[in-house]
């Protein structure tokens, strides 16, 4: 018992994180220089994790009792990681702005740098003007959601599957599906994520309804007029038509344990400040004095969830964001951190260890997504006393169909107001 109480102790003053596996190393743009900056580097890695059930920062993870334990009692998991940061540390900011990747992806040249998409390091216009380098910000991605599809460039995190003590646990999984075009075969994945396979297809207990609007009466479509194509994919007799909710109902097994993924970003975006384990970013600390949390939509709910569920604080009882943006998130938070959860759902507090806070959101959030809820009373009738280090405001339509125009997107994008904010809140931070 011995060793394995010894590797324990070690691996608890260390941090979370236990090694990470670099990939690939490389110059942006060939070694340019961003401003006074200097030039910047790409870390491509695979970041290994062990968390300690036991302790209090992970007892809010959803079934961390019930997933699988190396010999020193701890679980295991990975996530990919994405970084830009100064070639030469002392001449950053000192700041880590982390995006919680939307599905995968990565967005922040694209939200400050009038930048194009997908990034490529290689790429000058998917760096866009390179205002978020010349400004000397060490730019992180870190995977965290585990349905995200094995395709190139998206960022993913590789989870453990709970059990009831070794046994298969099975469960009710709920998929909805809301089209443009009429489709005969429709995925149980949302938006091209990997879905929960059906335990058995030809179950009776298998069901699908059909609704108008979010709140209306479900329709029950009989058996004989659908069924499942494979085990992630449901084929409807006439096709599934455009505007109208469809909801599949099945049973599946093996849920992940998906808040790994959230403590995943706490542990990580830690070892950037504190320091740990060796590895072949373990000097960051030095350069990383603060942490700054930011994500749009997904990713902002997300950050919300995140602090709701008190995972602000690492296994040593430290901050870890010291500010948090949630960009058109509205009040919503979403399926993160549950048995069988589904991140990449729309989500139609208690805080341990509170960052400072700036929630910005459009008229489609108010209207959408309830984001008057974060500033009024309960009962709807006043605005709430502002809360110190917390501010709210609204300077964009973000999420609405036509500011998905490019055009129209990148008109709204280049006011002031979101690169002005970005640097004023590192220093507030």
């Amino acid at each position: 018992m011995a060793g394995p109480f010894v590797f324990l102790a070690c691996t608890l003053a260390q941090g979370a994180v236990t090694s990470i596996e670099l990939i690939q190393q490389s110059d942006v743009l060939s070694g340019a220089a961003f401003g006074e900056t200097g030039p910047y580097e790409c870390i491509e890695a695979k970041v290994h994790f062990a968390v300690d059930p036991k302790a209090g920062p992970n007892r809010s993870i959803a079934d961390i009792d019930l997933a699988p334990t190396n010999a020193p009692g701890l679980v295991e998991f990975s996530a990919d990681l994405y970084m830009l940061r100064p070639r030469f540390g002392v001449k950053g900011n000192g700041t880590a702005l982390v995006e919680i990747s939307n599905r995968g992806g990565k967005a922040l040249p694209y939200e400050f740098n009038f930048a194009q998409t997908p990034l490529d390091r290689n790429i000058p216009q998917t760096l866009g003007d390179g205002f978020l380098l010349s400004q000397g910000f060490t730019l992180v991605w870190i995977g965290w959601e585990f349905d995200v599809p094995p395709k190139p460039g998206l960022l993913r995190s590789y989870l453990p599957i709970a059990t009831d003590h070794g046994k298969t646990i099975t469960g009710t999984v709920r998929s909805e599906w809301t089209g443009e075009h009429r489709q005969n075969v429709i995925p149980l994945g949302d938006r091209g994520q990997a879905g929960y396979p059906v335990l058995d297809l030809e179950s009776p207990h298998n069901k699908l309804f059909v609704r108008d609007s979010v709140l209306g009466a479900r329709t029950l479509i009989p058996h004989s007029n659908w069924s499942f194509d494979d085990a992630t994919h449901v084929e409807l007799k006439g096709g599934f038509a455009p505007g109208r909710i469809y909801e599949v109902v099945y049973a599946a097994k093996d849920p992940v344990v998906a808040g790994l993924g959230i403590a995943g970003v706490r542990d990580f975006v830690s070892y950037l400040k504190y320091g740990g384990a060796p590895t072949p970013i373990q000097d960051e600390h030095t350069s990383i004095k603060r942490a700054i949390g930011f994500g749009v939509s997904q990713g902002g709910r997300f950050l919300r969830e995140y602090l709701y569920d008190g995972f602000n604080e690492d296994e040593q009882h430290r901050q870890v964001f010291d500010g948090v943006w949630a960009h058109v998130a509205g009040a919503g938070r979403g399926s993160f951190n549950q048995r069988f959860a589904q991140p990449s759902r729309d989500g139609h507090a208690f805080l341990n260890v509170v960052p400072k806070l700036f929630l910005t959101n459009g008229s489609y959030e108010y209207w959408s997504r309830c984001a008057s809820l974060i500033h009024t009373t309960p009962d709807g009738k006043a605005d709430s006393s502002p809360s110190p280090g917390r501010a709210s405001t609204s300077l964009r339509d973000h999420s609405i169909p036509w500011a998905r125009c490019r055009p129209v997107r990148r008109l709204l994008r280049t006011s002031p107001t979101q690169t002005t904010t970005v640097t004023v809140f590192g220093r507030f931070c």
